[in-house]
């Protein structure tokens, strides 16, 4: 029977050829269809087709059984069917060819995958709704009105230009692809989310060409790392846009990420292209490259700094020249892009995968790099080298607490400021461009300034340095060591430019510090406690000669008043003559009884270091006792001895003598004339006494 009908069919075209028929069609309709039908239900395949009446088309299951012959009847027909061979061949071949046919409707949800059409001249109206197509060509209809092709995967429609009532949504059209609208149907959305093509990912690059335009408007693109719920645009997965860069919808990303990610596209001309839960654009892609570099990097730092969106990482630039190319890599997928001036211009950024601890390497390229100011407590951990030298010229590190501070590869370094960083080590460049250098409310105890031959400006005030040399820098304009533990000091031997100075609140020996010169702010007070060097102290003599002679803030050196106390702070002097003799600055000492003693020092070279009634002193000394030996005393002719016994004093003259004692107040104690040979028995109450005898020297004895 089969056969029979195909050589009808050939016969009815070899007539036509021959121009025995006048008229005869040739449609024809291939689909292809997974659907499973079932005998014993209504599950079946269906398809209206309408084709005028009278005329004859024919239909090929695809399942072996016979073809069948259907006649038109000028309406839509709906024909059943269940497949013959269904337990055995899921996929079948339907052809459907005669006609002509007017109108062809595959009935919804037949899991249609494949469908051609081939010389429908006739064909006005189509549909294959629902189905599995992902092609469908219906460009050789010229008759065609009428398209439904809703809720397939279509990827590449083509229609006639006579295609003008068109349902077209739920499929997986580029914008690129969208038919023209011509008439008030126009139903394109929702429309799904498109299967990018593997050509259009190059790497870090996307090409999105094919959406973005419609009919001459710009679509606007947000991309989303993709959280296994569909693409649903959720908020939180929002790509920042700074992570990517964009030109006429080819996207660049800086680096790969973790997850796949997928693009939302809108355009305002379509406002009903999306699906609430599967947003129009592109299914989720996998990224594969390395993460964008900069080509040069000419600072280079490390930060921990925690921040949202409310809470920003302000970095400070400015450029040798106006409108110097910049370029930032934040570390976190932004390279941004900016020009800096010579004016100081604050860049803001919030680090857009901030969590806590997080790390942060950010690189900076700018072959004019002046200035790199970072904000207080910026969370800045180090400075890394780059993979070029650094232009930088300023460094500000102000309230960033570290350690260590190390901007030994900033070569072209000439100014650092880093105060209150808590830092116990500084590490500098070995270069002599260094002109100011800020470090106050430090923790450092030493700091090596060799080679700075071009020192400006010297801050290192409130740190806990012992020595300080300044002994290279004679361009220096201004100082401050101010509350420091400074002991040894070196000045240049010429300071000519030196305006101000501050070294006060340390321990400089006052022989040490600065004389004033050209300075015209000098604050030198208040210095601690002196102590004296042991090569100072020899036995009984003390030599504080260094003290005297000084020029200080005078023009000519200055006598120096020294005045040794008690360290129990009574008061009482040490009367010079009695306790001591001094030469130019050199005491030797005669005490009766050891004691802890000590020497105030005043001199108008340095008058401020007695102001608010403190004089300048050193720590106390002990000063062993030096026995009374009067015998030993110069001036002694009378001969006369003295033996002390508490309160008691016996004194033998071996000639005659008047021998008076006075008290610290210079009253008369005793009087007592002696005869040669004559011993004198006397009780004195407790205190200070001077003794003195025709032609001797007074001697100062001590009654407790």
């Amino acid at each position: 029977m089969k056969k029979s009908l195909y050589n009808l069919f050939s016969l009815l075209l070899l007539l036509s050829f021959l121009g025995i028929c006048t008229q005869t069609y040739a449609d024809e309709i291939n689909l292809t269809t997974s659907y499973v039908t079932s005998s014993t239900s209504t599950e079946q395949f269906a398809m209206r087709i309408k084709a005028p009446s009278g005329t004859k088309y024919y239909i090929d299951f695809g399942d072996g059984t016979e073809i069948q012959t259907k006649k038109g009847s000028g309406y839509g027909d709906y024909i059943y069917y269940n497949f013959a061979d269904m337990a055995t061949n899921p996929v079948h071949h339907v052809k459907i060819w005669g006609g002509p046919i007017v109108e062809f409707m595959v009935i919804s949800n037949k899991k249609v995958s494949e469908l051609t059409l081939k010389d429908c001249n006739e064909l006005v109206k189509f549909s294959c709704a629902n189905s599995d197509l992902k092609t469908l060509d219906l460009s050789a209809c010229p008759k065609l009105t009428d398209v439904t092709c809703n809720a397939n995967n279509i990827e590449d429609l083509k229609l006639p230009e006579s295609a003008i009532y068109l349902t077209f949504n739920l499929n997986r059209l580029t914008l690129a692809e969208f038919p023209a609208k011509k008439s008030y149907k126009y139903v394109y959305g929702p429309m799904r989310p498109v299967y990018l093509e593997k050509e259009k990912i190059n790497g870090l690059t996307v090409d999105l060409t094919d959406f973005l335009q419609y009919n001459g408007t710009t679509s606007t693109f947000k991309w989303y790392r993709f959280n296994n719920h569909g693409n649903d645009g959720d908020f939180n997965m929002l790509i920042d846009p700074s992570t990517y860069k964009e030109e006429n919808g080819v996207f660049t990303f800086n680096e790969p990420f973790d997850t796949e990610i997928y693009c939302v596209v809108s355009n305002s001309a379509l406002p009903r292209l999306d699906n609430i839960n599967d947003r129009y654009g592109i299914m989720p892609i996998k990224l594969e490259g390395k993460a964008k570099q900069l080509e040069q990097v000419h600072a280079a730092f490390l930060t921990d700094k925690f921040t949202t969106e409310n809470l920003t990482f302000n970095l400070t630039l400015s450029s040798l020249t106006d409108n110097s190319p910049c370029m930032i890599n934040w570390g976190d997928g932004v390279i941004q892009e900016l020009k800096l001036n010579k004016t100081e211009s604050v860049v803001k950024h919030n680090f857009i995968d901030a969590q806590v601890d997080k790390k942060h390497l950010v690189q900076i390229q700018c072959a004019d790099l002046d200035l790199l100011q970072f904000p207080e407590l910026s969370g800045f951990l180090a400075f890394q080298a780059g993979n070029v030298e650094s232009p930088v010229k300023r460094i500000v590190l102000s309230s960033n607490r570290q350690n260590a501070i190390d901007v030994s590869m900033f070569k072209q370094l000439e100014a650092l400021t880093a105060n209150s960083c808590f830092a116990t080590e500084v590490k500098l460049p070995q270069t002599a461009t260094l002109k100011q250098l800020s470090l106050e409310g430090n923790q450092l105890k030493t700091i090596a300034l060799d080679g700075f031959v071009n020192m400006e400006e010297l801050n290192l005030s409130r740190n806990q340095l012992q020595a300080v040399n300044l002994s290279k820098m004679n361009k220096l304009v201004k100082v401050n060591l101010s509350f420091n533990n400074i002991y040894t000091f070196t000045m240049p031997d010429t300071y000519a430019l030196l305006k101000e100075m501050n070294c006060g609140n340390n321990s400089i020996p006052m022989y040490s510090l600065p004389e004033k010169k050209t300075i015209e702010t000098y604050v030198y007070a208040p210095q601690n406690s002196y102590t004296i060097l042991p090569e100072y102290i020899k036995k009984n003599v003390v030599d504080l000669s260094v003290f005297n002679n000084l020029k200080g803030v005078c023009d000519t050196p200055q006598p120096t008043t020294y005045i040794w106390l008690n360290k129990d702070e009574t008061g009482i002097p040490i009367v010079k003559g009695l306790c001591y003799d001094e030469a130019d600055g050199k005491f030797t000492f005669k005490l009766p009884e050891q004691a802890d003693i000590y020497c105030s020092m005043q001199t108008n070279a340095f008058p401020d270091l007695s102001s608010n009634g403190v004089d300048y002193r050193t720590k106390p000394i002990t000063m062993m006792k030096v026995a009374n030996g009067i015998a030993d005393i110069n001036g002694n002719e009378q001969g006369i001895e003295m033996v002390q016994h508490g309160s008691e004093i016996t004194l033998i003259s071996s000639k005659t003598a008047m021998v008076s004692i006075y008290d610290v107040q210079g009253r008369v104690a005793k009087n007592v004339n002696m005869t040669a040979g004559e011993t004198a028995n006397i009780t004195l109450p407790a205190g200070v006494y001077i003794m003195k005898a025709n032609g001797m020297n007074t001697i100062k004895f001590v009654v407790k």
